[in-house]
């Protein structure tokens, strides 16, 4: 007979993180796009690092400039999922291409990449094995989300829309088995399932309507997921509606903002340019949509 499964104890976990590579440069690829951001336009704000080697993986805010209290304001955050890296570089390309457009008119706060050791790993996790975007509660221990909602807590500001930027990735398929085994638990059937296609998630059932927006824009760019049932949720459209998982980045920006959502997109079929047209078109959305509807 054998033995019940266990979830992982910390020498495991240990021994996990002694296994991964380091696959890409924080550095080169973030931090310095980052840094030659015009200083005339942005503010470039470190808000904490990783304890772990900090001088390595410090953590980088964007905010506008100039900044006007009467206009709406943006939440944009990618790389909460450090491997789902369109978000990442679909959120500097809004900073490099698209935001000095908007000054004077919208504000924006943009923390690019949440997880910077998930993307030089390519993992979802963080030192620890943790999920990050399963840590945005008080007693959430993952530092990377306990350093985001110091941050944004200490901006004191309402947020006219929050956007939180991801992937569903082919990666997904092996990083579920790794979570069904750190967990003790056996891989289920329907764990291997990909959307095809863009789809949006939002935190409440009011979010909806600005959600279709976001739908026929990005379906100009790339093609929407069809699927009548996304992660057990249902479908309206490419959008599903998660209000009942309190641990995710986009139900703590719900606290602080008047509409949240999370976008996916499968790249691994999309060419990169494509999935990271999809980013900026939903980001795009929610500006017109802040400009058009400044207070809820």
């Amino acid at each position: 007979m054998t033995d019940a499964l266990k979830p992982w104890n910390t020498a495991e976990k240990e021994a996990w993180f002694a296994s991964q590579n380091i696959q890409r440069s924080y550095q080169a690829d973030v931090v310095d796009r980052l840094t030659a951001l015009p200083s005339d336009k942005f503010n470039l704000e470190p808000y904490g690092a990783l304890s772990h080697d900090p001088a390595r993986y410090p953590l980088y805010v964007v905010k506008s400039k100039p900044w006007n209290d009467a206009n709406p304001t943006i939440l944009i955050t990618g790389g909460v999922h450090g491997y789902e890296d369109t978000g990442i570089t679909g959120a500097l390309r809004f900073l490099e291409e698209d935001a000095a457009q908007y000054a004077d008119k919208v504000n924006f706060v943009v923390y690019p990449c949440i997880s910077p050791l998930g993307y030089e790993i390519n993992h979802r996790w963080n030192r620890k094995a943790e999920d990050p975007n399963r840590h945005f509660f008080a007693g959430g221990t993952a530092e990377e989300s306990l350093q985001l909602m110091s941050s944004v807590e200490s901006l004191k500001v309402h947020f006219r829309a929050a956007v939180d930027l991801h992937e569903t990735n082919q990666r997904d398929v092996g990083i579920t088995a790794e979570r069904r085994a750190r967990d003790g638990q056996k891989f289920e059937t329907g764990d291997d399932f990909i959307p095809e296609g863009f789809y949006l998630v939002v935190a409440s059932t009011s979010d909806v309507a600005l959600g279709h927006e976001v739908i026929d824009a990005v379906r100009k760019v790339t093609p929407i997921a069809a699927d009548a049932e996304i992660l057990g949720y249902k479908s309206d459209k490419g959008i599903i509606v998660i209000d009942d998982v309190k641990t995710l980045l986009q139900d703590f920006a719900r606290k602080h903002a008047d509409v949240s959502m999370t976008t996916e997109i499968y790249p691994d079929n999309t060419p990169k340019k494509e999935a990271e047209d999809a980013q900026i078109a939903t980001i795009r959305t929610v500006i017109a949509y802040a400009m058009k509807n400044p207070a809820p």
